[in-house]
């Protein structure tokens, strides 16, 4: 199995930790600001006041998933409200829709301060990546909406009309209580509604009215009966009430009430002024998205906001000045539902390449690579035994001693050399010296198993490792001088695991991700803003011909509660 490719360790993590490290990031407001804006924005002719609020609660759920091998989308709801105080309806005025985005963001490295990092790079996001998975609260302009306006407009429009003695008044309900003869028409408000005429959407006005001709003896209630044209893009509706339509049948009219031989002519006199009353609309122009055009300006908004910004996510530190972690490396297994993250690149001249997912059932896992392990082992071969593999190295026991002549020490699969479990393979050969008795030469073999002690409390986890010798295989005749022989090489096999590989490596590396580290890990920092405290807690150690890995969990301690409490009863860290 690949477990670190062309580096000495990778970490990886299963999707269900990831989501929850996720949700507790998103609550820290320090790494995520929640509440963005507001910030102005000008359409069709109107400053809008925006703002945006994330969400991330069980009605509107942030959420990720791997994409590829170097991309991860993220899931994002938010509330944005726009506010537009001179919205020609004002129930305009104020809208909010309801989004939900989808964001790819590639795992990328770069240096912090001299520190390789590993994080979430946005800068290349284009509008085209950003999907708008979900748009609710987009309002449609209907009949209603410009019904609204009119009554609006209506309130900062003259509503006397005077031509010599003759008179014309405009109603709409009670809004102008000054008139005179108070308001009894038909219909008591503007109405407006929308209709289709020859392809084209035109709005329908029947506005209310008084006319008063004197010198006719003549007065009447009665209503102006209108069309206008209504011009929509995918960003603006546009009515211009002085516009009169070319047609006939949509020309502008006047109906009054009350019967008279001189009805016709008051009307055909009236109309003019009725058509410049109308005219003191004005243009209405109303910001009008249609669905297209707001996921399209959705799409460039976020995109302009998120393509300046990367977030670290990952700063590793061995905190053992001999074995110094950098260069950390993402890699998802997006089938598998695996975040792979490799440190220290052994060979620049190879191109980097995914590991293998060797995480199986556990939440997180640890591996140290088989060339890695061999040097650990090599190293301390050297150091424990100067001149073995070389010449020889005198071992001294209290009941005799021995030249050590070769040692060899290799991880194995299970199933190798009769073994049920993965174990270190040591073979070697030695002289025993023996007082009054011939030095016999003695090759030996045999399996080490190490065994995982882990304790655990309210606070921390700790992992022992501790060796088991199993059946070697070597001369009875000496066995027990031997049996004292191959205690040093057991010791030293330990120090070497422990000391090199677990508390150095392994140690400092959950160490990394659960705390304790001046540098914040984003977003998977030990403490969110009080919320939760995040911790490894490595339980075991597999050994196999492919290097080392240590399975493990996280737990994630909320108000003294640990994650396989939170899992259990189905409260880990969500929306």
């Amino acid at each position: 199995m690949n477990l670190t490719s062309n580096f000495d360790f990778c970490v990886e993590l299963g999707i269900d930790p990831v989501r929850a490290i996720f949700h507790l990031a998103l609550k820290n407001e320090a790494l995520f600001p929640h509440n963005i804006g507001p910030f102005a924005r000008v359409f069709s002719g109107r400053t809008m006041d925006i703002s945006v609020r994330l969400l991330d609660d069980i009605d509107a759920a942030a959420d990720l998933s791997f994409a590829d091998d170097k991309h991860i989308r993220f899931s994002i709801p938010f509330e944005l409200t726009a506010s537009v105080p001179d919205a020609p309806d004002p129930a305009l005025s104020e809208v909010t829709l309801k989004v939900v985005a989808g964001i790819p963001g590639a795992l990328a490295s770069w240096p912090v301060e001299g520190n390789d990092q590993l994080g979430i790079d946005f800068t290349a996001v284009a509008a085209a990546a950003v999907s708008i998975d979900s748009l609710a609260g987009l309002p449609s302009i209907d009949a209603g909406n410009f019904t609204a306006a009119l009554h609006s407009k209506y309130d900062s429009l003259e509503h006397r009309y005077t031509l010599a003695d003759n008179e014309l008044l405009l109603y709409d309900g009670n809004r102008d209580l000054t008139l005179d003869p108070p308001n009894a028409a038909t219909p008591f408000e503007i109405e407006a509604a929308l209709e289709a005429h020859a392809g084209t959407e035109y709005v329908k006005v029947r506005l209310p009215i008084h006319v008063s001709v004197p010198t006719a003896f003549y007065q009447s209630y009665g209503r102006i009966v209108f069309w206008r044209a209504v011009e929509r893009t995918g960003t603006t509706i546009t009515v211009n009430m002085a516009a009169e339509p070319a047609a006939a049948a949509l020309a502008t009219t006047v109906e009054l009430d009350a019967a008279s031989p001189a009805k016709d002519l008051i009307i055909a006199n009236l109309t003019p002024l009725a058509r410049n009353a109308l005219a003191g609309f004005g243009t209405i122009t109303e910001p009008g998205f249609d669905e297209t055009a707001a996921r399209q300006l959705l799409r460039d908004e976020i995109a302009a906001y998120i393509n300046v910004r990367r977030f670290p996510i990952y700063t590793p530190e061995s905190g053992d000045e001999e074995e110094p972690l950098a260069t950390p490396v993402g890699f998802l297994l997006p089938a598998d539902g695996v975040l792979a993250i490799l440190m220290n690149r052994r060979d620049g001249s190879v191109s980097d390449f995914a590991p293998d997912n060797f995480l199986g059932s556990s939440q997180l896992a640890l591996a140290v690579g088989r060339a890695k392990v061999d040097e650990i082992i090599a190293a301390a071969i050297d150091e424990e035994f100067p001149g073995v593999n070389d010449g020889g190295h005198e071992v001294s026991t209290e009941e005799g001693s021995a030249t050590l002549y070769t040692l060899s020490v290799v991880p194995a699969d299970a199933g190798s050399h009769d073994e049920a479990e993965g174990h270190l393979w040591v073979s070697g050969t030695a002289e025993v010296h023996i007082d009054c008795w011939p030095d016999p030469d003695v090759s030996f073999d045999g399996p080490i198993f190490l065994r995982v002690a882990l304790t655990e409390t309210p606070t921390e986890c700790t992992m022992e490792i501790q060796p088991q010798v199993g059946d070697f295989d070597f001369d009875q005749s000496c066995c027990d001088v031997f049996i004292d022989l191959i205690i040093p090489i057991v010791g030293w096999i330990m120090l070497a695991i422990i000391e090199s590989t677990i508390d150095e490596v392994g140690g400092e590396l959950a160490e990394e991700i659960a705390g304790g580290q001046g540098r914040a890990i984003q977003p998977i920092p030990p403490v969110v803003q009080g919320v939760a405290e995040l911790q490894a807690c490595l339980e075991d150690l597999s050994v196999g011909a492919d290097g080392f890995v240590f399975p493990g969990k996280l737990r994630i301690r909320r108000e003294g509660t640990s994650f396989e409490d939170l899992q259990g009863s189905g409260n880990l860290p969500r929306p």
